[in-house]
């Protein structure tokens, strides 16, 4: 792999954690949200 295409794939990698963690904090800025999904999440088990 090329330095530069080792760099662009670490740029992506970066912009997705990032781009999760925008999601998981606009999902707690609403409550009912989180609620839903947490016990989405626990009547799985």
């Amino acid at each position: 792999m090329t330095p530069r295409a080792a760099r662009l794939r670490r740029l992506l990698a970066w912009a997705a954690a990032l781009l999760a963690l925008a999601l998981v904090f606009t999902a707690y800025l609403q409550p009912s949200m989180a609620f839903s999904i947490a016990s989405q999440l626990w009547n799985c088990f």
